[in-house]
């Protein structure tokens, strides 16, 4: 019996100290996350489209749409005003 606890401490503390470390980087990502938000400092995402806004614009129009949003809200006016296309296509 004694041979069995002994081994199953290491485990027990290593599953411990796991669970910890998860937790630990959880909180700390919404720390971050909240932060970011307050401060209002995150990505500039004119709109949310998780599934197809993984793909750039495909062509000229698009990208040109694209810019034009890109355009109206407040990073771009207080930051980067002057970029042109081309550079937008590279910061895309």
């Amino acid at each position: 019996m004694t041979g069995i606890s002994a081994q199953q401490a290491p485990r027990d503390r290593a599953v411990r100290w796991w669970l910890l470390s998860i937790a630990a980087l959880i909180a700390i990502m919404v720390l971050v996350g909240g932060a970011t938000r307050l401060t209002e400092s995150g990505l500039s995402i004119v709109e949310w489209k998780p599934v197809t806004g993984t793909l750039p614009p495909l062509n000229q129009a698009q990208w040109t749409a694209a810019f034009e949003a890109y355009k109206t809200i407040p990073q771009y006016r207080e930051l980067i005003a002057g970029m042109n296309l081309a550079e937008f296509k590279t910061f895309f």
